[in-house]
């Protein structure tokens, strides 16, 4: 009986979660708005979704079938998300603390704070995925623990997992790109005042 409180705890917890994500009225931190704004990236190259999104789907239903995982996988997934999410969050604080007020051409400022813009888009939009993968993975791992999982369902959980941190690491790629053009733009307009 216990256990049947709990998976509805579980349940509940994930379903307030899901509908608070889906609000259209979120004042305080408007995931839609992340997600609107991140798929829109690629908007000028639609061939890119096939890179980003539909190669991890592959990828995450091959390795579906092939890999039975256990909390040794959650656990080491856990790890690198956490460096990935330490990483995000001192790049962010880093490009935000840059004073991008003394650019002189008005056309180079307005592109450095849009490629600014989009960077910190991607950074919340992998923020999010890392949240959510730590989330899942720790829920995954104790439902594992707790009950025996059929092994349909494992292939979904895995795919699942597989999905999203193929996604994750892949969007990190559009972080780097566009920190290295702020990068690139920064060491130009320091070689413009040299």
């Amino acid at each position: 009986m216990i256990k049947i409180i709990g998976f509805a705890l579980i349940i509940i917890a994930f379903l307030i979660i899901i509908v608070s994500i889906c609000s259209r009225r979120q004042n305080f931190f408007n995931i839609r708005e992340i997600i609107k704004a991140h798929i829109a990236l690629f908007d000028r190259c639609r061939s890119q979704y096939i890179v980003f999104y539909g190669a991890p789907l592959l990828l995450s239903v091959g390795l579906a079938l092939i890999y039975n995982p256990t909390t040794i996988f959650y656990d080491s997934i856990s790890v690198i998300i956490s460096i990935i999410l330490s990483m995000l969050l001192a790049v962010l604080a880093i490009i935000t603390s840059f004073d991008y007020s003394n650019y002189t051409n008005e056309n180079t400022r307005s592109n450095i704070l849009n490629v600014v813009k989009e960077t910190t888009n991607a950074i919340l939009f992998e923020t999010i995925i890392c949240v959510l993968l730590l989330l899942y993975g720790m829920v995954v791992v104790v439902v594992q623990d707790v009950v025996t999982i059929n092994a349909i369902v494992n292939r979904v959980l895995t795919g699942v997992t597989v999905f999203l941190f193929s996604v994750l690491i892949l969007d990190l790629l559009i972080v780097v790109k566009r920190i290295s053009r702020i990068i690139s733009v920064k060491l130009s307009e320091r070689n413009n005042h040299s």
